[in-house]
Protein backbone atom coordinates (compact mmCIF):
# COMPACT_ATOMS: atom_id res chain seq x y z
CA UNK A 1 0.00 0.00 0.00
CA UNK A 2 1.21 3.24 -0.64
CA UNK A 3 0.91 6.56 1.33
CA UNK A 4 1.85 10.31 0.06
CA UNK A 5 4.15 12.03 2.06
CA UNK A 6 2.09 15.22 1.79
CA UNK A 7 -0.73 16.29 -0.33
CA UNK A 8 0.15 20.12 -1.04
CA UNK A 9 2.74 20.42 -3.47
CA UNK A 10 -0.47 22.00 -5.64
CA UNK A 11 0.08 25.13 -3.51
CA UNK A 12 3.60 25.36 -3.76
CA UNK A 13 5.53 27.79 -5.89
CA UNK A 14 6.76 26.48 -9.55
CA UNK A 15 9.67 24.36 -9.29
CA UNK A 16 13.03 24.53 -11.50
CA UNK A 17 14.10 21.39 -11.54
CA UNK A 18 12.29 18.05 -10.67
CA UNK A 19 13.97 14.64 -10.31
CA UNK A 20 12.84 10.75 -10.45
CA UNK A 21 14.86 7.95 -9.55
CA UNK A 22 15.68 5.94 -7.01
CA UNK A 23 18.19 6.76 -3.74
CA UNK A 24 19.38 4.01 -0.93
CA UNK A 25 20.96 4.33 2.13
CA UNK A 26 24.83 3.69 1.78
CA UNK A 27 27.20 1.80 4.42
CA UNK A 28 31.10 1.99 4.31
CA UNK A 29 33.75 1.73 6.39
CA UNK A 30 35.12 4.74 8.24
CA UNK A 31 38.67 6.28 7.23
CA UNK A 32 40.15 3.93 9.59
CA UNK A 33 38.08 0.82 9.14
CA UNK A 34 37.13 0.86 12.77
CA UNK A 35 33.59 1.74 12.83
CA UNK A 36 31.01 2.08 9.72
CA UNK A 37 29.14 5.18 8.44
CA UNK A 38 26.48 6.18 6.41
CA UNK A 39 24.70 8.75 3.54
CA UNK A 40 22.55 8.55 0.96
CA UNK A 41 23.24 8.24 -2.50
CA UNK A 42 21.49 8.13 -5.37
CA UNK A 43 22.21 10.13 -9.04
CA UNK A 44 18.87 11.60 -9.21
CA UNK A 45 18.53 12.95 -5.49
CA UNK A 46 22.60 13.94 -5.51
CA UNK A 47 21.34 16.71 -8.76
CA UNK A 48 18.51 17.43 -6.81
CA UNK A 49 20.65 17.74 -3.58
CA UNK A 50 23.24 20.31 -5.44
CA UNK A 51 20.35 22.22 -7.84
CA UNK A 52 18.80 22.80 -4.17
CA UNK A 53 22.32 24.38 -2.70
CA UNK A 54 22.85 26.23 -5.89
CA UNK A 55 19.92 27.58 -4.95
CA UNK A 56 17.25 26.22 -7.24
CA UNK A 57 13.35 24.99 -5.92
CA UNK A 58 13.95 21.66 -6.31
CA UNK A 59 12.16 18.24 -5.50
CA UNK A 60 12.81 14.66 -6.04
CA UNK A 61 10.26 12.08 -6.43
CA UNK A 62 10.59 8.16 -5.67
CA UNK A 63 9.98 6.12 -3.46
CA UNK A 64 10.72 4.51 -0.31
CA UNK A 65 10.22 1.50 2.24
CA UNK A 66 8.37 2.29 5.12
CA UNK A 67 11.41 1.76 7.57
CA UNK A 68 14.32 3.34 9.05
CA UNK A 69 16.44 3.36 5.63
CA UNK A 70 13.86 4.81 3.93
CA UNK A 71 13.13 7.31 6.67
CA UNK A 72 17.06 8.39 6.83
CA UNK A 73 16.59 8.86 2.97
CA UNK A 74 14.09 11.09 3.32
CA UNK A 75 15.86 13.35 6.41
CA UNK A 76 18.94 14.12 4.34
CA UNK A 77 17.75 15.03 1.23
CA UNK A 78 14.58 16.82 2.52
CA UNK A 79 17.45 18.64 5.03
CA UNK A 80 19.02 19.22 1.70
CA UNK A 81 16.02 21.97 0.70
CA UNK A 82 14.80 19.38 -1.41
CA UNK A 83 11.12 19.21 -1.74
CA UNK A 84 9.96 15.35 -0.98
CA UNK A 85 6.42 15.59 -0.79
CA UNK A 86 6.33 13.57 -3.99
CA UNK A 87 7.88 10.83 -2.33
CA UNK A 88 5.71 7.74 -1.56
CA UNK A 89 6.18 5.24 1.56
CA UNK A 90 5.39 1.93 0.12
CA UNK A 91 4.96 -0.78 3.37
CA UNK A 92 5.68 -3.99 1.59
CA UNK A 93 8.67 -3.10 0.23
CA UNK A 94 12.12 -2.23 1.12
CA UNK A 95 14.38 0.93 0.76
CA UNK A 96 17.82 0.40 -1.41
CA UNK A 97 21.00 -0.09 0.62
CA UNK A 98 24.36 0.15 -1.15
CA UNK A 99 27.54 -1.27 0.60
CA UNK A 100 30.72 0.28 0.04
CA UNK A 101 33.81 -1.92 0.39
CA UNK A 102 37.07 -0.58 1.08
CA UNK A 103 40.63 -2.31 0.74
CA UNK A 104 44.04 -1.32 0.17
CA UNK A 105 43.76 -1.88 -3.22
CA UNK A 106 40.21 -0.90 -4.67
CA UNK A 107 36.91 0.13 -3.96
CA UNK A 108 33.96 -1.82 -4.59
CA UNK A 109 30.31 -0.94 -4.27
CA UNK A 110 27.60 -3.79 -4.03
CA UNK A 111 23.93 -3.05 -4.78
CA UNK A 112 21.01 -4.40 -2.66
CA UNK A 113 18.01 -2.82 -4.91
CA UNK A 114 16.30 -5.88 -5.83
CA UNK A 115 12.66 -5.27 -5.00
CA UNK A 116 13.12 -2.79 -3.62
CA UNK A 117 10.19 0.02 -3.19
CA UNK A 118 11.54 2.17 -6.39
CA UNK A 119 11.96 -0.73 -8.61
CA UNK A 120 8.34 -0.82 -7.96
CA UNK A 121 7.81 2.89 -9.97
CA UNK A 122 5.03 2.76 -12.45
CA UNK A 123 3.07 5.25 -14.45
CA UNK A 124 1.63 7.50 -13.15
CA UNK A 125 3.56 9.33 -10.51
CA UNK A 126 4.21 12.50 -8.88
CA UNK A 127 2.19 15.63 -7.95
CA UNK A 128 5.27 17.33 -8.35
CA UNK A 129 4.04 17.50 -12.63
CA UNK A 130 1.05 19.63 -11.59
CA UNK A 131 3.74 22.63 -10.34
CA UNK A 132 5.15 22.63 -14.15
CA UNK A 133 8.49 21.97 -13.36
CA UNK A 134 10.66 23.61 -15.87
CA UNK A 135 13.35 20.90 -16.06
CA UNK A 136 12.62 17.48 -15.36
CA UNK A 137 15.76 15.36 -14.46
CA UNK A 138 16.09 11.46 -15.69
CA UNK A 139 18.84 8.94 -15.84
CA UNK A 140 19.46 5.34 -17.32
CA UNK A 141 19.40 4.02 -14.03
CA UNK A 142 16.13 4.39 -13.59
CA UNK A 143 15.32 2.66 -17.20
CA UNK A 144 17.21 0.14 -16.00
CA UNK A 145 15.76 -0.89 -12.65
CA UNK A 146 12.69 -2.54 -13.50
CA UNK A 147 10.23 -2.92 -16.37
CA UNK A 148 7.48 -0.80 -14.84
CA UNK A 149 10.35 1.87 -13.77
CA UNK A 150 11.23 1.95 -17.69
CA UNK A 151 7.44 1.88 -19.02
CA UNK A 152 7.69 4.94 -16.51
CA UNK A 153 10.37 6.76 -18.05
CA UNK A 154 8.84 5.83 -21.35
CA UNK A 155 6.34 7.65 -20.32
CA UNK A 156 7.29 10.81 -19.08
CA UNK A 157 9.27 11.28 -22.07
CA UNK A 158 6.77 10.96 -24.24
CA UNK A 159 4.51 13.56 -22.60
CA UNK A 160 5.89 16.90 -23.23
CA UNK A 161 3.54 18.54 -21.22
CA UNK A 162 5.36 17.15 -18.13
CA UNK A 163 7.95 19.79 -18.13
CA UNK A 164 9.45 22.94 -20.44
CA UNK A 165 12.87 20.62 -20.95
CA UNK A 166 13.71 16.94 -20.23
CA UNK A 167 17.27 16.24 -19.13
CA UNK A 168 18.71 12.61 -19.31
CA UNK A 169 21.54 11.45 -17.68
CA UNK A 170 22.92 8.08 -20.05
CA UNK A 171 24.51 7.43 -16.67
CA UNK A 172 25.59 3.50 -17.72
CA UNK A 173 25.34 1.19 -15.20
CA UNK A 174 25.70 -2.48 -16.52
CA UNK A 175 24.79 -4.15 -12.90
CA UNK A 176 21.65 -2.16 -13.13
CA UNK A 177 20.62 -4.02 -15.87
CA UNK A 178 18.51 -7.71 -16.03
CA UNK A 179 18.39 -8.15 -19.55
CA UNK A 180 16.73 -6.51 -22.61
CA UNK A 181 19.00 -4.22 -24.73
CA UNK A 182 20.45 -1.42 -23.22
CA UNK A 183 22.13 0.32 -25.97
CA UNK A 184 18.91 0.56 -27.62
CA UNK A 185 16.62 1.87 -24.78
CA UNK A 186 18.80 4.55 -23.64
CA UNK A 187 19.86 5.95 -27.18
CA UNK A 188 15.55 5.61 -27.71
CA UNK A 189 15.01 7.95 -24.47
CA UNK A 190 18.07 10.04 -24.81
CA UNK A 191 16.75 11.09 -28.72
CA UNK A 192 13.61 12.42 -26.73
CA UNK A 193 15.41 14.55 -24.04
CA UNK A 194 16.59 18.18 -24.84
CA UNK A 195 19.77 18.03 -22.74
CA UNK A 196 21.68 14.56 -22.66
CA UNK A 197 24.31 14.46 -20.50
CA UNK A 198 27.04 11.11 -21.16
CA UNK A 199 30.51 10.13 -20.62
CA UNK A 200 32.95 8.86 -23.34
CA UNK A 201 33.53 6.36 -21.59
CA UNK A 202 29.74 5.15 -21.34
CA UNK A 203 30.03 5.85 -25.25
CA UNK A 204 32.65 4.09 -26.37
CA UNK A 205 31.04 0.75 -24.03
CA UNK A 206 27.51 1.05 -25.43
CA UNK A 207 27.61 2.25 -28.73
CA UNK A 208 31.19 2.17 -29.84
CA UNK A 209 31.22 5.92 -30.13
CA UNK A 210 34.81 7.04 -30.02
CA UNK A 211 34.09 10.90 -30.42
CA UNK A 212 31.81 13.94 -30.17
CA UNK A 213 30.71 13.53 -33.69
CA UNK A 214 29.97 9.80 -33.51
CA UNK A 215 27.88 10.33 -30.56
CA UNK A 216 25.65 13.14 -32.06
CA UNK A 217 25.20 10.75 -35.13
CA UNK A 218 23.16 8.83 -32.52
CA UNK A 219 21.98 10.83 -30.54
CA UNK A 220 21.03 13.67 -33.50
CA UNK A 221 17.94 14.99 -31.63
CA UNK A 222 18.90 16.80 -28.44
CA UNK A 223 19.36 20.46 -28.38
CA UNK A 224 22.07 20.17 -26.01
CA UNK A 225 24.59 17.13 -25.97
CA UNK A 226 26.92 17.48 -23.45
CA UNK A 227 29.96 14.71 -23.58
CA UNK A 228 32.19 14.27 -20.31
CA UNK A 229 35.42 13.42 -20.96
CA UNK A 230 36.74 12.19 -17.44
CA UNK A 231 39.52 14.70 -15.84
CA UNK A 232 40.06 15.99 -19.33
CA UNK A 233 36.79 18.68 -19.79
CA UNK A 234 33.51 18.75 -20.98
CA UNK A 235 32.54 19.27 -24.73
CA UNK A 236 28.84 21.04 -25.69
CA UNK A 237 27.28 20.34 -28.63
CA UNK A 238 24.29 22.62 -29.42
CA UNK A 239 22.54 23.32 -33.17
CA UNK A 240 25.65 25.88 -34.94
CA UNK A 241 27.86 25.93 -31.73
CA UNK A 242 30.67 23.15 -30.24
CA UNK A 243 32.47 24.11 -27.00
CA UNK A 244 35.39 22.39 -24.66
CA UNK A 245 35.96 23.78 -21.51
CA UNK A 246 38.48 21.92 -19.77
CA UNK A 247 38.08 20.38 -16.02
CA UNK A 248 39.46 22.41 -12.63
CA UNK A 249 41.98 20.88 -11.01
CA UNK A 250 42.56 20.39 -7.26
CA UNK A 251 42.15 17.92 -4.60
CA UNK A 252 40.23 14.93 -4.94
CA UNK A 253 39.20 12.44 -2.14
CA UNK A 254 36.34 10.80 -3.58
CA UNK A 255 35.46 10.30 -7.32
CA UNK A 256 31.84 9.14 -7.21
CA UNK A 257 29.33 11.64 -6.86
CA UNK A 258 31.47 14.18 -9.60
CA UNK A 259 28.88 13.56 -12.28
CA UNK A 260 25.65 14.00 -10.51
CA UNK A 261 27.02 17.57 -9.59
CA UNK A 262 28.35 18.46 -12.85
CA UNK A 263 24.60 17.87 -14.09
CA UNK A 264 23.16 20.14 -11.51
CA UNK A 265 25.93 23.06 -11.95
CA UNK A 266 25.10 22.79 -15.72
CA UNK A 267 21.62 22.71 -15.35
CA UNK A 268 21.64 25.59 -13.00
CA UNK A 269 23.52 27.06 -16.05
CA UNK A 270 20.52 26.52 -18.35
CA UNK A 271 18.18 28.31 -15.72
CA UNK A 272 20.51 31.35 -14.18
CA UNK A 273 22.52 32.01 -17.21
CA UNK A 274 20.17 32.38 -19.62
CA UNK A 275 21.95 28.67 -20.67
CA UNK A 276 25.13 30.55 -21.68
CA UNK A 277 27.13 27.13 -22.84
CA UNK A 278 30.37 28.46 -21.29
CA UNK A 279 29.08 29.63 -17.96
CA UNK A 280 26.92 26.30 -17.61
CA UNK A 281 30.01 24.15 -18.56
CA UNK A 282 31.61 25.73 -16.05
CA UNK A 283 29.64 25.99 -13.50
CA UNK A 284 29.41 22.01 -13.97
CA UNK A 285 33.09 21.65 -13.20
CA UNK A 286 32.70 24.33 -10.39
CA UNK A 287 30.14 21.80 -8.75
CA UNK A 288 32.00 18.33 -9.87
CA UNK A 289 34.54 19.75 -7.36
CA UNK A 290 32.15 20.33 -4.77
CA UNK A 291 31.75 16.50 -4.78
CA UNK A 292 35.75 15.30 -5.82
CA UNK A 293 36.73 17.01 -2.42
CA UNK A 294 35.29 14.69 0.03
CA UNK A 295 33.66 11.58 0.51
CA UNK A 296 30.17 11.74 0.29
CA UNK A 297 28.14 11.81 -2.84
CA UNK A 298 27.00 15.83 -2.13
CA UNK A 299 29.58 18.18 -0.57
CA UNK A 300 29.35 21.86 0.14
CA UNK A 301 29.07 24.18 -2.93
CA UNK A 302 31.39 26.86 -3.68
CA UNK A 303 30.94 30.31 -2.31
CA UNK A 304 29.02 32.80 -4.86
CA UNK A 305 32.41 34.48 -4.60
CA UNK A 306 34.61 31.57 -5.66
CA UNK A 307 31.86 31.07 -8.23
CA UNK A 308 31.87 35.05 -10.02
CA UNK A 309 35.66 34.74 -9.73
CA UNK A 310 35.69 31.62 -12.01
CA UNK A 311 32.94 32.27 -14.31
CA UNK A 312 35.16 35.84 -14.80
CA UNK A 313 38.47 34.12 -15.66
CA UNK A 314 39.40 34.25 -18.84
CA UNK A 315 39.77 30.63 -20.85
CA UNK A 316 43.53 30.99 -20.33
CA UNK A 317 43.32 31.59 -16.70
CA UNK A 318 40.72 29.03 -16.58
CA UNK A 319 43.05 26.90 -18.09
CA UNK A 320 45.43 26.54 -15.21
CA UNK A 321 43.03 27.80 -12.38
CA UNK A 322 43.00 24.93 -9.24
CA UNK A 323 40.10 25.18 -6.88
CA UNK A 324 40.33 24.09 -3.29
CA UNK A 325 37.11 23.54 -1.57
CA UNK A 326 38.57 21.16 1.27
CA UNK A 327 39.45 23.96 3.34
CA UNK A 328 37.02 26.27 5.10
CA UNK A 329 38.06 29.22 3.43
CA UNK A 330 37.97 28.11 -0.45
CA UNK A 331 41.23 29.06 -2.15
CA UNK A 332 41.58 29.54 -6.10
CA UNK A 333 44.75 29.50 -7.77
CA UNK A 334 46.04 30.23 -11.42
CA UNK A 335 49.53 30.24 -12.56
CA UNK A 336 49.40 34.04 -12.42
CA UNK A 337 47.83 34.90 -8.76
CA UNK A 338 46.46 32.94 -5.30
CA UNK A 339 43.43 34.27 -4.00
CA UNK A 340 41.44 32.89 -0.84
CA UNK A 341 37.84 33.40 -1.59
CA UNK A 342 35.69 32.21 1.47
Amino acid sequence: MNHSVSESANQSPRLDVVALGESMLTVRPSPNQAAFEWEVSGAESNVARYCAALGLQTAWISQVGADLAGDLVLSVIGAAGVDVSGVRRVSDRQTGLMLKEVTADARRVRYYRAGSAATDMAPPIGPQFNRDPSILHLTGITLGLSSTCRELVESLVKDRATASHLSFDINWRPAVWDGGDPPSALREVANQCDIVFVGLDEARDLWGAGSVADIRALLPRPSTLVVKDAATGAHADLPGEQLFVPALSGPVVEPVGAGDAFAAGFLFGVLRHDGEIDACLRLGHITAMSSLAQRNDVGPVADDRTTRLLLEMSPQEWRTAHLDLTRSGHRVTTSARSRRTG
